[in-house]
């Protein structure tokens, strides 16, 4: 028993470790050719254009060890956490209900296609009219341009669980706590968290996008600040942020699936060892 023990230990241990995503040399050459391009225009334009690489990270240091930019990182990203979460349990409740019901999804399905058809601009046009609040606007918009996905992933999933692996657990007379851990959490985790990296970059946009619109705090407003004021080196390091903030939670979410798939194998195939 030892024997088959020790291997899978090391593993264990590295489940929630986060991995820099390696980048191959050709995506290396690209970014550093994409990065002397840049320099030379600098050298041939004008700051307010294209800033040199020294001024960006000479902005970038500054930005950084101000307490208002870490203030805007923080508030920008606990918005898109708090509000994708508020969607993702609302959206996967709906997306039970309908798969359980068929009169439910033929009332919700409709104003969830409606939902679709209405770009996320308009959404957050609504909220600048309907709410006073900047942050009730921030988070009606975030809620609302992620539940379409998290909808349709949550019934999708729940309803591609195999006929034989309901019966199964059925005929062992769970408890509902039971039946949702041992047949409905293995089952639609892989398809949620799917869902959970295409949200966060769909978030991200929109987040940014109403705090452009309708927000006083957050990068957001830092990016319209910049704008104003014609500062270029200023929004490249906003920018910057918001990627970095991608990358990390991609990070994140494959840290969970290396904790909670780790059955699958590490190229995605379940493992028979």
């Amino acid at each position: 028993m030892s024997s088959l023990a020790e291997p899978n230990a090391p593993v264990r241990r590295r489940a929630w470790r986060l991995s820099w995503p390696a980048v191959p040399w050709e995506g290396a050459l690209a970014i550093a050719l994409m990065l002397g391009a840049w320099e030379w225009a600098s050298h041939h334009s004008t700051p307010m254009f294209f800033p040199s690489l020294a001024q960006i990270a000479a902005t970038a240091g500054e930005l950084l060890a101000s307490p208002e930019g870490w203030s805007a990182i923080a508030i920008t990203y606990g918005r898109i956490w708090a509000y994708l979460l508020a969607s993702f349990l609302v959206s996967s409740l709906l997306g039970a209900a309908v798969a359980g019901n068929v009169h439910v999804e033929r009332f919700l399905v409709p104003l969830v296609e409606l939902k679709q058809g209405i770009p996320s601009l308009c959404w957050v046009i609504f909220a600048i009219l309907w709410f006073r609040d900047a942050e009730a606007r921030i988070a009606f918009v975030v809620v609302t341009s992620a539940l379409p996905a998290f909808f349709y992933q949550a019934r999708d999933a729940l309803r591609g669980i195999p006929r034989d692996w309901v019966d199964l657990v059925q005929s062992m007379r769970p408890t509902p706590w039971q039946r949702a851990r041992i047949l409905w959490w293995p089952a639609v985790l892989p398809s949620l968290l799917t869902v959970w990296r295409i949200n966060i970059g769909n978030a991200t946009r929109v987040t940014i996008m109403a705090e452009l619109l309708g927000g006083i705090t957050g990068i957001g407003h830092q990016l319209r600040v910049s704008q104003e004021m014609f500062r270029m080196d200023q929004t490249i390091v906003w920018t910057a942020v918001l990627v970095a903030f991608v990358i990390l939670s991609n990070q994140v979410l494959s840290g969970f699936e290396r904790r909670f798939l780790s059955y699958r194998g590490h190229d995605g195939v379940r493992s028979h060892a």
